[in-house]
């Protein structure tokens, strides 16, 4: 049963770094997809930027514990 203590009277909101994440990582394949069936080098370089700067945006591994 549900009562109305247990329904979150405000969406959660997400962290906006997290978003850019998202879509550096997905434009990152997007590149490597590009770069690997062209066979041209530049997307490739593109490609790893952008899974880096995903990676520093929403990595987990780069906040202190708590």
């Amino acid at each position: 049963m549900y009562n109305h203590s247990m329904i979150d009277k405000e969406p959660r909101k997400r962290d906006p770094r997290k978003r850019l994440s998202i879509v550096f990582l997905i434009l990152g394949i997007v590149f490597l997809a590009v770069g690997i069936s062209t066979d041209q080098t530049a997307f490739t370089w593109i490609a790893i930027a952008y899974v880096l700067i995903a990676l520093l945006l929403g990595g987990r591994w780069l906040r202190p514990r708590k």
